[in-house]
């Protein structure tokens, strides 16, 4: 087998793709392989905001080089541990019951911005990163034990092993794994931030939410569907570690999340989409915030629009999620023999709270990191380790989707899974 034909294919450069091939470039000897991107550059779109790592933050620093973690903590905002509770409508302060934030295995949790951290994994692998591929099918030769991924403009790229890392919408799923039905959670949100750098904004927007830590504002008591999930992100500037990263303003990372159901104070019901601009998205939350205290409303009106979207989150059931695993690797099963597997949002698509899908998809990374390592290293069975790989896929996310709804319950009153309709994942 040709070097190009032994590389691991990546499709997707988000977290967990890019910190794979970190661990895959620092390997000794490094195990070739490619990044395949769908973006036409790094910076296409916004890549969300804040993103709280504890397990993660350890998984990384198995994955990434010493220097490279270094500039990982230094890029980071300063971490204020704990939150609290309000209400929307008079800007009080709540009971607070939601989750205090702890640390991972080694007693460290960070705040990451998502923009920040792709550019730090993006780190060197400048020559295994290819922009604007657009994924849409592969084949896998039995005979040759390889895999050979197809794309939108019309060329392919083999490899020995074929890694779907494209996301809860994922395309490599769609066809490895098409037995597993995402249900739509119901659960939608406006993300946006709002930048902290004017005396106004200090001023205005509620003191509850400027003190740090987590905020989270409830509409009309601890049963509402609708609530606010604020943060702030203040960046420790000028450290040698950083210094070849631009890192943002000073900014309020916020979450408006309400079930898709949500009714606007006048009784409309707006079956709210993800189909809206950032105009669109900007003015939802100021329509859904009408009724709030002017302090906590204020986060919105002083937002940064361009920067505004709106999301629809998905859930696996645990029991459909179990069984679309089981049997891939069973001698009976057509996929028995075919060197591709999932990683992340496009193996278990659960909503992000928490972080505990970015969190879960890195340890993922490490797994599926270990598993090369023996493959190449090693000459190990490669489907063995995949199997093995996924099994650990199953066990750990598991645990993680059950969180993740029990979370969903908690911030839009996710219905019980039987009530769910599948999820329109793919456009037609």
């Amino acid at each position: 087998m040709t070097s190009e034909n032994n590389r691991v294919l990546i499709i997707g450069g988000g977290l967990a793709g890019l910190a794979l091939g970190q661990a895959l470039k620092n390997a000794t000897p490094p195990i070739p392989f490619q990044i395949f991107e769908r973006d036409t550059t790094s910076a296409y779109r916004a890549q969300g905001y804040r993103i709280r790592l504890a397990e993660g933050a350890d998984a990384l620093d198995r994955l990434l080089s010493k220097d490279l973690f270094a500039t990982f903590e230094a890029t980071c905002p300063q971490f204020t541990p704990g939150g609290s509770r309000i209400a929307a409508e008079t800007n009080q302060p709540a009971p607070w019951n939601g989750p205090r934030g702890g640390p991972g295995q080694s007693g460290r949790a960070y705040n990451a911005d998502r923009t920040v951290l792709r550019s730090v994994l993006m780190t060197g692998l400048e020559e295994n990163i290819c922009f604007g591929k657009v994924f849409e099918s592969y084949e896998a030769d039995e005979e040759s034990g390889g895999v050979t991924a197809h794309f939108a403009d019309g060329t392919s790229e083999k490899g020995a092993i074929l890694v779907g890392a494209d996301g809860v919408r994922s395309l490599v799923r769609k066809s490895f794994l098409p037995e597993l039905k995402p249900l739509d959670s119901e659960g939608r949100a406006v993300f946006g931030k709002t930048l902290l750098g004017t005396p106004e904004v200090l001023e205005k927007v509620s003191s509850h939410i400027l003190a740090g830590g987590i905020v989270v504002a409830n509409e009309g008591g601890d049963n509402s569907p609708t609530k606010l999930f604020s943060e702030t992100m203040r960046f420790t500037r000028g450290l040698d570690a950083a210094k070849d990263f631009v890192l943002p303003p000073d900014y309020v990372y916020w979450v408006l999340s309400f079930r898709s159901d949500h009714k606007t104070q006048e009784g409309e019901t707006q079956n709210v989409a993800s189909e809206l601009t950032p105009a669109e998205s900007a003015q939802l939350s100021l329509d859904i915030a009408a009724g709030w205290h002017k302090a906590v409303r204020a986060v919105f009106e002083k937002q940064t629009v361009e920067s505004t979207s709106v999301l629809s989150f998905f859930i696996c059931d645990p029991a459909n999620f179990r069984s679309s695993w089981g049997g891939i690797r069973d001698e009976t099963s057509t996929r028995a023999k075919q060197a591709v597997t999932l990683l992340g949002d496009s193996a278990h698509p659960m909503p992000p709270i928490g972080a505990v899908g970015a969190n879960t998809a890195l340890q993922e990374a490490v797994d599926l990191y270990e598993a090369l390592v023996k493959v190449y290293h090693s000459s190990e069975d490669k489907l063995e380790q995949l199997g093995n790989y996924e099994k650990q896929i199953v066990d750990r996310a598991a645990d993680a989707i059950g969180k993740s709804a029990g979370g969903a319950m908690m911030f839009w009153g996710m219905r019980p899974l039987a009530q769910l309709q599948p999820a329109k994942v793919w456009r037609d």
